[in-house]
């Protein structure tokens, strides 16, 4: 009786289901598998590169990534390629020219003598602000404060000087160096304002030159210490020269995308990829060497299990990328359509390593609330599970799947479930001209991000395992579903639709009730869509050629902001409208062919909050004069 019981418990444990799309089984081969320390060793690779889009350090990193693929068993391992001159444009990305630099320093001098060397290449590629230019200069160095104001330069002669300021290089080189004729920047620019702004006067912060301008110059980075040090000499009458050396300047490139594939057995035509991104300067372990490298663990992974019959074959191609933020996942999508067409849906990883140190809060994502998919429920089911997990483990010491690397950390995780937010390549995937829903795993806030002290000895192997966890159920049971899976599905989506519902219920706002029910309505269609079948609910057809109506402009693919270059502000100009950039980006999504503008203001406040329509209409209006939307009934 014993061994019968046994027999009928260990059976019960081979067939149970604690996700309702992947079996136990196969949760246990993926937690066993991933390995944080190995993700951390490849964190610790891609630090040492200064990995500038176009550059030498990225190639070198790219060439590191399909090594690695092809010694995991990729044989399509490879290098996407797509020219970037300045002149290319990938839907609304103009193509950013490659930035190389060889040299760079910035002394003070005492006669001819080098006394202080402030910024150094060699040392810290982070000192010398992206598209600095060739030059060689010695100068006096002056104060002007923020440096974007014309009020910053009353009283002041900078002309031939080396001015020190507190803002980003770009907008002070339009004033200072091509209007008042200064030789150069010293900036101590404090970007990425969290709560712990200011404690670390130490940090030299990521600083950037405008791509596309006509203004060549150099700037170089410097910590709040070094620059308040500075300012009291200067204060005090004091004359500081310095000589700065500068070899960098931009050449016609390209974006190189490292990308492999797991083809699918049923599906080979539909693809979930992968996606990060691999550009930061050096060392730029969290952001984003930490994607990176946990979507290159992911890789070996499924490979290794799939190839040792741990795991089944995806029905659908599985694919990874490593662009450059934003603009390389805009080259890639437009640049290779038939590419895009494939893609399904997408797990981006921006940011997912963050130690105590950095004071991460870990985040699982949803897409814009304009493109409900069910995605993003798999993924918090995902999320969840390793929170509970987590949390168990840390509480008693034992879990079934506790996730814990050997040299990492042993507290929970506590990923938050949240509402989409803008700034990686999800929001491109995302986008309605490609209509891609994409999860998003990322840390925010970090303290150290875009500075030098974003280091691997601040990235927790834990971490790395648990996001990589996320991230590998999530795709590979998006791979895997088929028809079979629907009830299931719908299923797990209840409990969700049922918590949303009392959101807005709380809100006490028949709009925001009425926009739940489309965004649930639209969730339960989705399973059925992406399962190949038809739409589980009727698709409403509205007014297909009303005149205040507008459809996307097929031509035109992509976000108004891209990186590096604003196509809206280019095609449009500065005039400033009342939408800030997050209702923006929701509005286009909203366009469909079908909504007025009074609908895209009603889907809007239930999102966000009331907003006036004249909001609304002010931008659907300038949307139309560039071309980006058009009439509901106009041709194609």
């Amino acid at each position: 009786m014993r061994k019968l019981l046994l027999a009928v418990v260990l059976a019960a444990g081979a067939n149970a289901q604690t996700l309702p799309f992947l079996n136990d089984k196969e949760i246990s081969a993926l937690a066993t598998e991933l390995s944080g320390e190995a993700a951390k060793r490849t964190v610790e690779g891609f630090a040492r590169h200064h990995r500038m889009r176009g550059s030498s350090g990225f190639h070198a990193a790219t060439e590191q990534i399909v090594a690695e693929l092809k010694r995991y068993g990729y044989s399509d391992a490879h290098i996407e390629s797509l020219p970037a001159d300045g002149k290319i444009f990938y839907g609304t990305q103009r193509s950013r020219p490659a930035w190389n630099a060889r040299f760079a320093e910035l002394w003070e001098i005492d006669g001819d003598t080098p006394v202080t060397r402030y910024a150094s290449w060699e040392a810290a590629p982070i000192t010398l602000a992206q598209d600095s230019s060739s030059a060689e200069v010695t100068a006096d160095l002056i104060d002007i404060g923020a440096g974007t104001r014309e009020e910053d330069y009353a009283n002041k002669d900078v002309k031939g000087k080396i001015v020190l300021a507190s803002d980003q290089p770009g907008p002070i080189a339009a004033l200072a160096v091509a209007r008042f004729g200064a030789a150069g920047i010293v900036s101590y620019a404090q970007n990425q304002k969290t709560a712990w702004w200011g404690e670390n006067e130490n940090l030299i912060r990521w600083g950037h030159l405008e791509t596309f301008t006509p203004v060549k110059t150099f700037a170089f980075m410097v910590s709040l210490k070094t620059a308040r040090a500075l300012q009291a000499r200067l204060a005090a009458g004091e004359r500081i020269r310095l000589r700065a050396k500068v070899i960098a300047g931009q050449e016609t490139g390209a974006y190189e995308i490292a990308t492999a594939t797991i083809p699918g057995r049923e599906l080979p035509g539909e693809e979930i990829v992968y996606s990060c991104h691999l550009d930061h300067p050096r060392p730029g372990a969290n952001d984003n060497a930490s994607g990176c490298a946990t979507i290159l663990e992911v890789a070996r992974t499924l490979s290794k299990l799939i190839g040792e019959r741990r795991l089944a074959p995806p029905r659908r191609t599985i694919r990874f990328v490593w662009p450059a933020e934003i603009e390389g996942t805009l080259a890639l999508l437009n640049g290779r359509p038939e590419i895009a067409k494939r893609i399904k849906a997408a797990v981006h990883l921006d940011m997912v390593g963050g130690g105590p140190e950095t004071k991460a809060i870990f985040h699982v994502t949803r897409g814009p609330a304009s493109q409900p998919s069910f995605i993003y429920d798999v993924a918090e089911s995902v999320g969840t599970l390793v929170n509970d997990q987590s949390a168990q483990f840390a509480s008693t010491g034992k879990a079934r799947w506790p996730l814990v690397a050997p040299d990492g950390g042993k507290e929970a995780l506590q990923a938050m479930m949240s509402p989409f937010s803008q700034g990686s390549d999800h929001q491109v995937y995302s986008d309605s001209s490609f209509g891609i829903p994409a999860i998003y795993l990322n840390d925010w806030p970090d303290r150290y991000i875009h500075t030098n002290f974003d280091v691997p000895a601040n990235i927790d192997s834990t971490k790395l395992a648990r996001a990589g966890f996320i991230a590998a159920a999530s795709g590979y049971a998006l791979a895997r579903l088929g028809a079979e899976d629907e009830a299931r599905l719908l299923e797990m989506l209840e409990p969700f639709a049922l918590e949303r519902r009392a959101a807005a219920m709380r809100r006490r706002d028949a709009n925001a009730m009425k926009f739940a029910e489309w965004y649930e309505a639209k969730m339960r269609e989705s399973v059925s869509v992406f399962g190949g079948g038809q739409a589980i609910l009727p698709v409403r057809t509205g007014r297909i050629a009303c005149p205040p109506c507008y459809r996307r402009n097929p031509a035109i693919k992509g976000p108004m902001g891209a990186f590096g270059y604003d196509y809206f502000e280019d095609k449009y100009g500065k005039q400033k409208l009342a939408l800030n950039n997050e209702y923006r980006y929701e509005t286009l999504n909203l366009v469909d062919g079908r909504r007025t503008a009074a609908d895209i203001r009603d889907a809007l406040s239930a999102i966000y909050a009331p907003i006036p329509l004249a909001d609304v209409e002010e931008y659907l209006a300038a949307l139309a004069s560039i071309g980006v939307i058009l009439p509901s009934g106009s041709a194609p």
